[in-house]
């Protein structure tokens, strides 16, 4: 039997049809095999995932895209059912190019590993000897037999292999996910501490979850407390209830990762501007011209007021992560598409320190509260800095990850090497990708300067441009919400904001870096540093 990566997870989080595919797959394969499901790629500049990857020493490594229900090629196009779709074949090349990318990044040999890619089909029956389509030959479309039989599939697909290295798998196989342990490895710091949090995550949220049995429902929690992990249940929950529901929040990268998350459910996940747009254009209304902050503030909820009769309720359960982005009539409009013949639910989740765009936030009335108490993102080291600037309790049994370090700097060419000199030790001590690293800024003027002129060795890009061979600069406004597994903090202003050094210091995970002046140090309780090296 086949062994799953990470050896504690759930299978029951994925979709019905990657499930189903993922225990074909640990049932019909020897214990030379290794099971790895939902690997995060970034593909074009956004965040993705490979559905199942399979690796072996003996072997090599197969990338897997999975399409439940009825599929099949017209005319050159792929469909599902009768709805049109993206090639998988496309889909899962584009993700195999991205993850030889990241071997690059962290010194892997992927020509070593043999990587290949497959299309399961769980639901079709049988497929034509010619495959399906010119980049879809037979031996790469598993279908329902084929997975009965995966052994004697993959023995057709690697007729010509090589063994791999087991010192290289081992390499590849932690670089696949962040929170992959593999014997041996305790002492490995950022290879492992993301496994302990994840375990003492699961077991703290597990009674909060429950709490959707109420109508009305705020959680609030410092950052890292687990409220989008929260957000993520209750909407799997829901679905599962077949209720109509519809997940928001403020910025895109939020919205990206809980879209991912919830993919192949029937649930709609947006930001709250797009979730309202949806709504309101099927009845003619359309954004004016150079609209103004107050334009978005309310001309939006005006209109969905307006055309309330037409709109109707169409919803069973609203669910809001980063409640505290959303002004209160943001929240009442968003209430008010609730059905009430149904059993409504209106759940929020939110963190009132990180009310980074508006001056203060004031939750509605009359819901049933409960608190997040548990710093469970950042390992000890991070979490106690992250404290200090008005975060979270550092929860007692976190590992204590790589010490947080100050690297001083009085100017963008300093800052420059400081980044460089971090994102080095990150890469070839760690061995951590570029795709998850982060350097952060509290000002756009820096982030803007970072980008223009990177330093040497130190690919950065911008959000949109992200990818598996650059690392993410961007401010932390940014990215509120996200985390990575190291974070390069640049603040260099005279009186740092400590909302914002709060906000950016808790997407870090293991690893936590503080370029700046002086008073960076001082005000997150760090020791001030010189050095020009980490």
């Amino acid at each position: 039997m086949a062994t799953l990566l990470p050896r504690d997870f759930d299978l029951t989080t994925l979709a019905t049809s990657e499930q189903r595919v993922c225990g074909d797959f640990l049932k019909g394969l020897d214990d030379t095999w290794f099971v790895v499901p939902n690997v995060p790629i970034t593909v074009n500049g956004q965040d993705a995932e490979i559905d199942v990857v399979l690796a072996s020493a003996t072997h090599g490594v197969v990338c897997v895209e999975v399409k439940g229900g009825v599929v099949g090629l017209r005319g050159g196009d792929w469909y599902q059912y009768d709805r049109k779709i993206k090639s998988p074949v496309e889909q899962v090349m584009r993700a195999k190019h991205c993850l030889k990318v990241r071997c690059r990044t962290v010194g892997v040999d992927a020509d070593a590993m043999n990587l290949r890619h497959v299309v399961a089909l769980p639901d079709v029956g049988e497929v034509p000897p010619s495959g399906l389509g010119t980049d879809a030959p037979r031996e790469i479309v598993f279908a329902k037999a084929d997975l009965k039989f995966p052994a004697q599939a993959l023995e057709r697909l690697l007729a010509q292999r090589s063994p791999v290295a087991s010192d290289t798998l081992d390499r590849f196989l932690r670089l696949l996910r962040p929170d992959i342990e593999l014997d041996g490895t305790e002492g490995r710091v950022l290879e492992w501490a993301r496994t302990r949090l994840d375990d003492e995550t699961r077991v703290h949220l597990t009674n909060v979850v429950g709490l959707d049995a109420n109508q009305r429902v705020l959680v609030t929690g410092g950052a890292g407390t687990g409220k989008t992990m929260l957000v993520l249940s209750w909407a799997k929950r829901a679905a599962e209830r077949g209720e109509r529901t519809l997940v928001v929040c403020f910025n895109k990268p939020i919205a990206n990762l809980l879209q991912q998350e919830l993919a192949g459910r029937d649930v709609m996940v947006s930001t709250f501007h797009d979730a309202v747009l949806q709504l309101l254009e099927p009845h003619g209304f359309r954004i004016g011209e150079n609209p103004t902050q107050e334009y978005w503030r309310d001309a939006l909820t005006d209109a969905l007021a307006f055309h309330a009769a037409a709109i109707g309720t169409p919803f069973d359960t609203v669910i809001v992560d980063e409640a505290q982005d959303f002004h209160p009539h943001w929240l009442a409009a968003l209430e008010r598409l609730l059905d009430q013949r149904t059993t409504p639910r209106f759940l929020l989740a939110a963190d009132p320190a990180q009310a980074v765009y508006l001056d203060s936030w004031t939750p509605p009335r009359d819901m049933v509260t409960m608190p997040l108490v548990y710093n469970l993102r950042n390992c000890g080291a991070v979490a106690r800095v992250v404290q200090r600037l008005g975060g979270p309790v550092p929860l007692p049994s976190a590992p204590l990850g790589d010490a947080v370090v100050h690297l001083h700097a009085g100017g963008h060419k300093e800052i420059r090497k400081r980044v460089r000199d971090a994102v080095r030790r990150f890469t070839e001590e760690f061995h951590v990708p570029f795709s998850q690293i982060a350097v952060l800024t509290t000002r756009t003027d820096v982030r803007d300067e970072l980008l223009a002129t990177p330093p040497e060795g130190c690919p950065l890009a911008a959000w949109e441009d992200r990818g598996e061979d650059a690392v993410l600069c961007a401010t932390v406004h940014k990215v509120k919400g996200l985390e990575r597994t190291a974070v390069v903090l640049v603040d260099m202003s005279g009186e740092p904001n400590p909302v914002l050094l709060y906000v950016g210091a808790s997407r870090a995970v293991s690893a936590l870096r503080l370029v700046g002046p002086p008073v960076l140090a001082q005000t997150c309780g760090v020791a001030v540093g010189a050095s020009s090296s980490v």
